[in-house]
Parts: structure tokens; C-alpha cells; sequence
């Protein structure tokens, strides 16, 4: 019996310290293979030392069995947590009870699953369970979940943080109704099912009503930043067709005033060979979205400061297609960004969008010697940078991912326009 108990807590010193370590990253300085055993010992104590029942299927969520254990339990891993990861106190405090939600969020799941299953089995319970669980947030770590509310912890996130604190109180108060007895709890099933599952939907509406909120300042901010570049666009387009009109008005007078033909066909030609509207302006009145036209806009201008040309061409609809706005402007921004600094003055940048067969095209061209499959690869991979400086490399890795996250991929081609080496880097997306 001794033995069994000793390796249920060591399966759930692993499943705390893993979720430690997903939800509040590395430790510094500290060998990470200690943390479990740490974890391990904590849950053997409270189960040892504060367990007042015999009966395993007691322990099959928690290895505690009454309140006053679990605040045991929780200060436990709340010290061991401030002193391993070295965090601030919000955050060691919120991370520690994202660690308690997303522990008690796996067990109670995978222990409901097996009872959906009807298993009947204590060993199911108290192993599999366990194991199950294990399973389960390793699922969640390769799909990047747990990076990424690691980063919100460590933003300070309200939202993420009250989503957290709930889903750890309400499932501990599932636990408190019936006592830590899953026994108890197995015998009401519809209820612990309807609870875990009213939580799922609560907190993913509460989730999504934040990305809403999210989307729309980012819309708000993305207006301010470059609505005043297309109002400038579109004054120097008026400005142009103020000019057209004089000119206009000079050839009707040169004509009238001409003695022949031929003095007619030299005035007029004489006047208008200034006359035209500039071929990227016409590109960039041609886009769907006045927040890209002042974002190229605003690339094209900054160009034109190093003495690099930007030539846009623009044949299809941006936000026809899986990219939202936001998604479309730091596509563009970084790719424009890297191939303006990659280019030096006198030098021609492309920027193409156009409709193709299975998606929307954006890519870039800039000048540069031609690369092989293994550096093109090597160039969207995480904290890659000619740089060679720490906060660099994550501008085409994160161009990858938005582009995969809606069902798209990422285009590279080496190409020669006008006997010069071009490479192309772009993305294509349904």
C-alpha cells in the first residue's frame, strides 16, 4: 500500500511540476530535475500527514481529502514556485493557480472520460487517470497553449489571470460539494459533466468576447497609425489632378492658337508629356483596404529616405481571404521591413498581390544573391537574424506562423529581373 501511494504521488508531483514549468517557464539557475521529487514530496506529506481516509478513489483527483490539506498543499507549491522560478509575487501567485486550474482542469477531465468509458475499476481511476493526465498536457505543451499563456502570466493579463483564478476555484468547489469523494461524484455523474462543461463554455466565451476587444483596438490603432497616410496619398493624387486640369485647359488654348496640325501636334505633346498620374498611386487606390494603402504608402516614403524604390502592384482583394486586416498589416510591414533593410540605395523592391488559383498572393522582392532550400528554410525558424543580437529573428518566424495558422504557407524563389539576382519571400493563403 505504501508503495502505491508513493507512486501516485510521484505521478502528481510530475503533473504539477510540469505544468509549473509550461505555465511559469524555466527555472534559473536551479536544476529542473529536483522540482518533481520537491512536488512529488509535498503531495506524499499532505497525503500521509493530513489524510484522514484509507480508501484510494479518496485521492484519485487530489492527494488531499479535506480543505485544510489543500491549503496545505497549495502554500507547498505556491513557496516551492517562488523560490524555483524567481518570479514577482503577481505573477508567482497567479501562475500558481494556473498550474492548480490546469491540474485539476486534466485530472477531473481524464477521470470523467473513463467513467464516460464505464470503467468501473479503482485501478483505471487512481492509474490510468493519473497517466491520462500526464498524456493530456504533453498534448497541450507541443501545441503551443501552454507557451502561450505563459506569456499572458507574464504580461499580467486580467483577463487570463480571472480565467485561471475561476477555473481553479470553481473546480475545487466541484471537489468541496462532494467532499474529494469520487466515489460520490461517480454516482451523480450529469453533474460534475454539466459543471466541467458549463466551465469550458463560460471561459471560452469570456475568451472570445477578449479577442474581440483585442481585434477592435487593434483596428482602432491600426486607423490612427495609417489612416493620415492615405489622406496624403489622396491630396497628392488631387494635387496631380488639380495639375491635369491646368494642363488640360493649356492644351484646349495651344490647340485653338495653333496654325496647322503639325503646330498643334508639337504643342500638345510639348504640354503633356508631364501629364500622367503616377502609376503607383493609381496601384495604391486600386486596394480594398485604406489601411494597407497607408502602410504601403508609408513603406514606400520610407524607402525613398535610403533611396530605395518600392514598386506595388496590386490585382485582388486583400480582405476577401482568411487574413484578417491585422494579420495583412504585420505580414506586410515585416516582409517590407526586412527587404528595405536588406537594400541598398539605387535599388528596386517589388511588391506584388495578386489572385492566384488556390489563394491570394503577397511577396516581396529584393535584390540579393540567390539562396538555397536549407537557408530559406533556416530564415523562418525562431530567433533566426543576420543581426546577431538577442530580440532579433522573430519578424519571418512570425510571418510562418500567421500564414499556417489560417491554412496558408510561405513562398521563396530565387528569380533575375533585368540581369539582377532577386530573391522572393511571400506568403499564399486561402
Amino acid at each position: 500500500m505504501t508503495i502505491s501511494i508513493f507512486f501516485q504521488s510521484v505521478l502528481d508531483g510530475l503533473l504539477l511540476s510540469l505544468s509549473g514549468f509550461g505555465l511559469l517557464g524555466r527555472s534559473r539557475g536551479k536544476p529542473d530535475r529536483l522540482l518533481p521529487l520537491l512536488f512529488a514530496g509535498i503531495c506524499l506529506l499532505s497525503r500521509l500527514g493530513l489524510g484522514e481516509q484509507e480508501t484510494e478513489m479518496a485521492y484519485a483527483v487530489l492527494p488531499v481529502d479535506h480543505i485544510v490539506a489543500f491549503l496545505f498543499l497549495f502554500l507547498g507549491v505556491l513557496l516551492l514556485n517562488s523560490l524555483w522560478f524567481q518570479k514577482s509575487e503577481g505573477h508567482t501567485l497567479f501562475g500558481t493557480l494556473a498550474v492548480f486550474a490546469l491540474y485539476l482542469l486534466l485530472r477531473e477531465f481524464s477521470l470523467l472520460f473513463l467513467a464516460l468509458c464505464g470503467l468501473t475499476e479503482p485501478a483505471w481511476y487512481v492509474y490510468v487517470g493519473r497517466t491520462l493526465s500526464l498524456f493530456l498536457l504533453l498534448v497541450l505543451w507541443s501545441t503551443g497553449v501552454l507557451r502561450w499563456l505563459r506569456e499572458k502570466l507574464a504580461d499580467g493579463d486580467p483577463v487570463i489571470c480571472m480565467v485561471c483564478s475561476n477555473t481553479a476555484l470553481l473546480l475545487l468547489l466541484l471537489l468541496l460539494l462532494f467532499r474529494f469523494d469520487l466515489s460520490a461524484m461517480l454516482l451523480r455523474l450529469p453533474v460534475p459533466v454539466g459543471a466541467v462543461g458549463l466551465l469550458v463554455v463560460c471561459d471560452g466565451i469570456v475568451m472570445l468576447l477578449r479577442q474581440h476587444r483585442i481585434q477592435a483596438r487593434q483596428k482602432t490603432a491600426m486607423l490612427e497609425q495609417y489612416l493620415p497616410l492615405v489622406e496624403e496619398l489622396i491630396e497628392q493624387v488631387r494635387a496631380r489632378q488639380h495639375d491635369f486640369n491646368n494642363q488640360m485647359m493649356a492644351v484646349a488654348a495651344a490647340v485653338s492658337a495653333a496654325q496647322d496640325l503639325q503646330d498643334a501636334q508639337e504643342a500638345v505633346t510639348s504640354l503633356l508629356q508631364n501629364v500622367r498620374l503616377d502609376g503607383a498611386d493609381k496601384e495604391l487606390l486600386k486596394c480594398d483596404s485604406k489601411v494597407i494603402s497607408g502602410l504601403l504608402f508609408g513603406k514606400m516614403k520610407q524607402a525613398e529616405l535610403k533611396q530605395v524604390c518600392v514598386e506595388v502592384t496590386v490585382a485582388g482583394a486583400f480582405l476577401r481571404h482568411a487574413l484578417s486586416e491585422a494579420d495583412w498589416v504585420e505580414v506586410i510591414a515585416i516582409l517590407l521591413d526586412n527587404a528595405i533593410e536588406a537594400a541598398g540605395p539605387g535599388d528596386v523592391v517589388y511588391a506584388r498581390a495578386a489572385e492566384e488559383t488556390d489563394g491570394f498572393r503577397f511577396s516581396v522582392l529584393n535584390p540579393h544573391g540567390a539562396l538555397s532550400n536549407v537557408e530559406f528554410i533556416q530564415m523562418f525558424r525562431r530567433g533566426w537574424s543576420t543581426k546577431g543580437e538577442d530580440g532579433h529573428g522573430y519578424g519571418l518566424y512570425n510571418v510562418r506562423r500567421i500564414a499556417e495558422r489560417h491554412g496558408g504557407r510561405i513562398i521563396t524563389g530565387n528569380e533575375q529581373l533585368n540581369g539582377i539576382p532577386y530573391i522572393t519571400i511571400g506568403v499564399l493563403v486561402p
